[in-house]
């Protein structure tokens, strides 16, 4: 099955290749490699034992381009190997690959496919992986621990169409695979087809509906494989040119297989989530959003669950002169299902923001902080997580081909009711050497 997925990806790529260099595409080539040295106070993300290191990290990279008057193509590939001062048995190869293919059928239909591959041991390499607009499409996992090699691919075609100004549908396909060396950990993978639509009766008044359906498969036997439907229906309503009101309803159904073998385990639930709240449209392609919800979860032969929920969405990029600042948040309810510790059924909440100053054309600044908040509804200790990330960081480059950037990262998670507490502080340097200008022909 492997072998012929492959076949018809290369396939599909070589197709469209030679259709976008028969119309007269520009191709661009960008070269990269970077040397990265490090102290880490806790390899491990460990509790109590920790372990410090200095490592070394070179990472050759590349990114190729195609761009044609239709369609584009977008492959790069960073490989790296880490050796470690004192624990040369963590020595190892990171692999991380991104194509992406898009096509305009007209101005108004469009096709994406993305494929995200990432291998490596080290669980923060683990991150969420994202789309072309940002999106969120599968979550990071950071309760690894360096001594066990995963890999982790995400696929993604997504078909949309734009009817109007402000109304448009798309259909949507999802697939992910997870693989883990340390036989505590279940491997997993999932198919999630999806379709949705969002269409405004006039100018005041609109509507959105979306719903999808995963299949999730587990190799061992201790998560039952299951189906899963969700829909959502939300009515917008304006009140000025860009402020508005909406009402939202989700409902999720959960069906395991084993749920009649093991019900005690496997219980099979529905979710219903009513909210409503306030949204204000900064462009017809971006929209923040506020709301209040109440989730009701009816559990088979168990004890029903009921709460609150923040429901929010923000992602929006903003400039002041020589600045600029990335403030991503969302909030709501989910299941959290393929990752090395699938704990089920959350209540979530997150906050991103990342930004950068420009100095002068050679010297910058640029400082992130992240903060996520996961309660799972069902798990038996009553699991909560508290996850922060920060970092700050000064760049300067040295020449046109020559950037430096020194940096320190803070990572920590307090989780309530386990053992898997971790405190991590990095402090690295990094050289990278990368042309200006992509080379182009």
């Amino acid at each position: 099955m492997k072998r012929h997925c492959g076949v018809g990806a290369a396939t599909l790529v070589g197709v469209f290749l030679f259709a976008v260099s028969v119309l007269a595409a520009q191709v661009s080539f960008t070269p990269r490699v970077s040397v990265t040295e490090e102290y880490n106070d806790n390899v491990d993300l460990d509790r109590k034992g920790k372990k410090d290191d200095f490592i070394t990290t070179v990472s050759p990279g590349a990114t190729l381009e195609v761009l044609g008057p239709l369609s584009g193509i977008r492959l790069s590939y960073d490989p790296s190997y880490s050796f470690y001062a004192d624990h040369d048995e963590f020595d190892s190869w990171r692999h991380n690959a991104f194509g992406f293919i898009w096509h305009n059928f007209s101005r108004e239909t469009r096709i994406d496919l993305a494929d995200s591959f990432l291998y490596s041991k080290d669980p923060l390499d683990a991150r969420d992986v994202e789309d072309e607009r940002g999106n969120i499409i599968a979550r990071g996992d950071d309760r690894l621990r360096r001594r066990s090699t995963f890999y982790r691919n995400v696929a993604l075609g997504r078909l949309s169409h734009t009817f109007g100004r402000e109304n448009s549908a798309f259909l949507q396909m999802r697939h992910g695979l997870y693989k883990y060396d340390d036989e505590a950990r279940e491997d997993s993978q999932e198919f999630t087809p999806s379709a949705g639509f969002s269409y405004w009766f006039s100018a005041w008044t609109g509507i959105e509906a979306e719903a999808a359906y995963t299949r999730g498969l587990y190799d061992e036997d201790l998560t039952s494989d299951f189906n899963n439907y969700s829909g959502r229906l939300r009515l917008n309503q304006r009140v000025s040119q860009r402020f508005g009101l909406y009402g939202q309803y989700y409902q999720i159904y959960r069906d395991y297989d084993d749920s009649r073998i093991r019900p005690e385990v496997d219980p099979d639930y529905m979710v219903y989530a009513p909210s409503a709240g306030l949204f204000y449209q900064f462009d017809p392609q971006t929209t923040a959003s506020f709301g209040l919800g109440w989730f009701y979860q009816q559990i088979q032969n168990g004890e029903d669950e009921q709460g609150p929920y923040l429901a929010a969405d923000v992602n929006r990029l903003w400039s002041y002169g020589r600045s600029t600042l990335r403030t991503r948040a969302s909030s709501g309810i989910d299941s959290t299902d393929f990752s090395s510790d699938a704990r089920g059924f959350e209540r979530y909440g997150q906050i991103e923001l990342i930004g950068r100053h420009d100095f002068t054309r050679e010297f910058f600044g640029d400082a992130s902080l992240r903060y996520r908040y996961s309660d799972y509804i069902n798990s038996d200790d009553d699991v909560v997580d508290h996850r922060y990330t920060a970092e700050a960081g000064l760049g300067y480059r040295v020449t046109r081909w020559m950037t430096l950037r020194l940096a320190y990262q803070f990572n920590k998670l307090d989780s309530e009711n386990t053992t898997d507490d971790y405190e991590q502080h990095r402090v690295y340097a990094t050289i990278t050497l990368q042309p200006e200008q992509p080379w182009r022909w």
